[in-house]
C-alpha cells in the first residue's frame, strides 16, 4: 500500500490507492479522524443533525 500525507497533521500513513481516490486525495489519519468525528458530536449546537463524514473504511457490499 502506498503512503499519503494526513490532511489533518501531515504525518504519513498507508491508504489503498481506492480509498485515495474515493475520498479525493482528503486522507486521514485514526487520530485525526477520531478528532474530527469528536468535535462533530461535542457541538455547540446538539439539536443540528453534524454532516456525515466520509469514513476510509471500506464499504460492505
Amino acid at each position: 500500500m502506498p503512503l499519503f500525507v494526513c490532511a489533518g497533521c501531515s504525518m504519513r500513513i498507508e491508504r489503498s490507492m481506492a480509498t485515495y481516490l474515493r475520498l479525493k486525495g482528503r486522507v486521514l489519519c485514526s487520530t485525526c479522524l477520531d478528532q474530527m468525528e469528536s468535535e462533530l458530536t461535542t457541538g455547540s449546537d446538539r439539536n443540528v443533525a453534524a454532516p456525515s463524514v466520509p469514513t476510509q473504511e471500506s464499504p460492505m457490499s
